[in-house]
C-alpha cells in the first residue's frame, strides 16, 4: 500500500515513514502490528485529540511510538504521504534436508531439529535414515523469505558440525 489516506491496518506488516523502514530498537526486526492511539494534547476537557500510532514488534514485543508526518506541500500543490504499510502474509514452506553427521550421532540430529524448532517453530513430517545420514521432511509457516530460511538452516547445521548434502525449500 502506498500513499495511504486511511489508517494503518492492524495486521502484521512492514511500515515505512518517508520510505525509511520502522526498525525495532531492541531486536532490529521490522515486522510490526500497528494500533491507533488517540492522545489529548490540550488541557483535559477541551477534547482536542490527535491520532498517533503504537506498533508492537512481532519478534520481541517492544512498542514503537510514532505519528504521521504526512503534510500538504503548498508550493507543489500536492499532499506528501509519509506512512506506507506493506502487509505480510504467512507463507507455508516444505523443506527437505539430507544430512550427513559422520558416524551415526542421534544427539547431533536431535540438537539440530530442536534448534530449527526453536528458531522457526517447524513441524517434522518425516525422518528417515539412509546409509550415512538422515533425510528430514519439515513443514514451516513463516513471514521470512526463502533465502533467510535457507541461510538460518545452514548456519544452525555448521554450528553443530552437520554436513548438509541437499537442502530443498518449496
Amino acid at each position: 500500500m502506498s500513499g495511504m489516506d486511511e489508517p494503518l491496518r492492524r495486521k502484521k506488516s512492514r511500515i515505512t515513514i518517508f520510505d525509511e523502514p520502522v526498525i525495532c530498537q531492541f531486536c532490529s526486526q521490522d515486522v510490526f502490528i500497528p494500533y491507533e492511539v488517540y492522545v489529548n494534547v490540550e488541557q483535559p476537557g477541551i477534547g482536542c485529540r490527535h491520532t498517533r500510532y503504537i506498533a508492537i514488534c512481532q519478534h520481541c514485543g517492544q512498542a514503537k511510538k510514532f505519528g504521521d508526518p504526512s503534510y500538504y506541500d503548498a508550493e507543489k500543490n500536492n499532499y506528501i504521504w509519509a506512512l506506507n504499510q506493506h502487509l505480510l502474509s504467512v507463507r507455508k514452506y516444505r523443506i527437505n534436508i539430507l544430512l550427513y553427521v559422520g558416524k551415526r550421532n542421534n544427539d547431533k540430529i536431535t540438537s539440530f531439529i530442536n534448534k530449527l524448532i526453536e528458531v522457526f517453530s517447524i513441524e517434522v513430517e518425516k525422518m528417515s535414515d539412509f546409509r550415512g545420514g538422515v533425510e528430514l521432511q519439515l513443514k514451516l509457516s513463516s513471514l521470512n523469505e526463502m533465502q533467510t530460511i535457507r541461510s538460518s538452516i545452514i548456519i544452525a547445521a555448521r554450528r553443530l558440525k552437520i554436513t548438509i548434502k541437499e537442502l530443498t525449500i518449496k
